[in-house]
């Protein structure tokens, strides 16, 4: 019986490692799943957005699927802060569409409202050759024809399940008639795939779609889930949760589907198992106090890292809270790092005396703790602790935003490093946190690696804000691995 599944072990891991050399000697991504919206015959689902223009919030929108018998009722509502004769107004406008399972449309209505005012109505009936739409408004009401030759059309809001079922060969484009509510029309849009983008999220790499449909563009997840729409006047929706959708504040943005992927020269089959990463960047400008007191030491470009020996920082004892001056940087609060919010820092130190003040065994656990506690969910935009702490989902920043909010409070040195790290052929973006242990020694609460493997190759210490900043930077080098062991 062991001798079986020790052959079985061995099978997966060869199976693992073979389709780790295809995705990377040629990545194309694997099809779309078929997006289940709707599985029983009458159910409901929703997906929220912001609306933004530049960093401008311009409002929200919901577009939700119900399904009723052999028919989907589609709607999208969106609330939108716009001008009109020079004043700021509150614009409501309205989707709906009937659709059979197959999402071909039944019959579609429009609506659009000023705040204050009557506002207009557009509802359409169909015919094999014809769709005859009646306009209303306070004052008006009439009749618009639009000829469709017994021709299969679609709107957005079909789009996305049409391409579910029915994945294009990236860059090879196809039409798409599409059926334009707000002008009452029907155009011939090219859609095209332009790129499958690989994208870490948590402890996995995943698959992001992008498509052009006309002058807009679509990001759309494995999952057939429409994460991000770019309209050419400059409008986005981001993909988000109810609650924050319908918030008016302006953010703080981070793109991930923008974020850089670098392709490795080698493979590496274990990267949790490397004793050391020797690797080359060119064009970048290294920060050589980044790599004092650590295991990580720059040679002109070259960066050799060399990984923490665990059972040797566990024969220690690294009491804290750290009172010197020269840690103040490392225990104080920033724009992110709330360590001066009272709830979350009774929570750091609460937690630092059940580990009896041990810097290893308190930073040990707040490691652990922080991947179960945070749902792992990517982000478009920045958040500070206490909306983090209120929310409870995000990815590598916000746990490393909360590792060292906690650590910080309880008089634990911690500091942001942001850098890249190594996942199935390729270094992404990534942030993580450094604790003072007598030397700087960093964690990853994200891949719950606590010290963190050799791969994490740090490029930047600061604030957020200076982490990201290296964003630009590092889709400008080059990297090269020269040994991994």
């Amino acid at each position: 019986m062991k001798t079986i599944k020790i052959i079985n072990a061995v099978v997966f891991c060869l199976w693992l490692a073979l389709i780790s050399l295809l995705l990377y000697k040629n990545y194309t991504g694997v099809p779309l799943e078929k997006k289940e919206i709707i599985e029983e015959a009458f159910s409901k689902t929703s997906d929220w957005y912001d609306i933004y223009n530049g960093t401008n919030k311009l409002g929200f929108a919901v577009t939700t699927f119900e399904k009723a018998g052999d028919e989907i009722i589609i709607t999208e509502n969106k609330e939108l802060k716009v001008f009109k004769n020079g004043k700021e107004t509150l614009l409501t406008e309205e989707v709906r569409l009937l659709t059979d399972n197959d999402y071909k449309i039944r019959s579609a209505d429009y609506s659009s409202v000023f705040k204050g005012e009557e506002g207009i109505r557009a509802s359409g009936s169909f015919e094999d050759d014809a769709i005859i739409f009646i306009l209303e408004s306070a004052k008006h009401r009439k009749t618009h024809k639009i000829e469709i030759n017994k021709k299969s059309f679609y709107h957005f809001l079909t789009l996305i399940p049409l391409l579910n079922q029915n994945m294009p060969v990236p860059g090879s484009p196809f039409k798409v008639l599409m059926l334009d509510l707000a002008n009452l029309s029907i155009n011939d849009v090219k859609v095209v795939l332009e790129e499958i983008r690989p994208v870490k999220i948590g402890t996995n790499v995943f698959n992001l779609y992008k498509f052009r449909a006309g002058d807009t563009i679509l990001w759309i997840n494995e999952q057939g889930a429409l994460i991000k729409k770019e309209y050419p006047s400059g409008t986005t929706f981001y993909s988000e949760l109810e609650s924050i959708a319908k918030e008016s504040d302006d953010r703080v943005f981070l793109d991930y589907t923008s974020l850089p992927v670098l392709k490795s020269n080698k493979l590496i089959a274990n990267p949790e198992d490397l004793n050391l990463l020797r690797v080359k960047i060119k064009d970048y400008n290294f920060q050589s106090k980044l790599y004092e007191k650590t295991l990580a030491k720059l040679k002109g470009d070259t960066l050799i890292i060399r990984r923490e020996a665990v059972e040797e920082l566990k024969k220690k004892k690294y009491i804290f809270p750290y009172k010197e001056k020269d840690f103040n940087e490392y225990l104080s609060p920033d724009r992110w790092v709330l360590t001066d919010y009272e709830p979350l820092a009774y929570t750091g130190r609460l937690y630092a005396k059940l580990h009896k003040y041990d810097g290893f065994s308190f930073a040990e656990y707040l490691n652990s703790y922080l991947y179960g506690l945070i749902r792992t969910m990517p982000e478009f935009v920045l958040r500070n602790s206490t909306e983090i702490q209120k929310y409870r989902y995000g990815d590598y920043i916000e746990r490393s935003i909360m590792f060292a909010t906690y650590a910080r409070t309880a008089g634990l040195p911690t500091r942001l490093i942001g850098g890249i790290v190594y996942r199935n052929g390729y270094f992404y973006f990534h942030v993580w946190p450094e604790v003072w242990l007598d030397r700087w020694i960093p964690a990853d609460p994200s891949l719950e690696q606590f010290p963190a493997d050799a791969t994490h190759i740090p490029l930047k210490e600061g604030t957020l804000e200076d982490i990201v900043s290296i964003i630009n930077d590092l889709k400008k080098i080059e990297i090269e691995v020269l040994e991994a062991s």
